[in-house]
């Protein structure tokens, strides 16, 4: 049996024995969250704050290699939409500065104006 996406860390692949174990207990809280609203759909929250305050912290040892792998692609990625959003956004938070620093410029002129009276 090979390794399967983690049901909330899709992007983690879990050994057969966890995989078990993990949907185990996801079945468990889906059963949990239906008996309070039988529309419920999804991965139930209380799965979620498991994985990442118990399942994760616990199994960390034998997955680190994927999450730092991990935390080189989320580097990576968030670089590149710094760089996104510099492209983007750059020319109208320019914008904004100057407009900012002539509107505070004329205030202080106003302020100077209106001391001596």
């Amino acid at each position: 049996m090979l390794a399967r996406p983690h049901p909330a860390l899709g992007w983690l692949h879990i050994s057969p024995a966890d995989t078990r174990r993990v949907m185990d207990r996801l079945l468990t809280e889906r059963d949990a969250a239906l008996e309070v609203d039988p529309t419920f759909s999804g991965v139930p929250q209380s799965f979620i704050d498991w994985t990442w305050q118990t399942w994760l912290p616990s199994h960390l040892h034998r997955y680190e290699q994927q999450v730092q792998e991990h935390l080189s692609y989320l580097n990576f990625k968030i670089a590149e939409l710094n760089g996104d959003l510099e492209k983007a956004a750059g020319g109208i938070l320019d914008s904004r500065d100057e407009a900012v620093d002539l509107r505070d410029r004329l205030q202080r002129e106003l302020d100077a104006r209106e001391l001596p009276s």
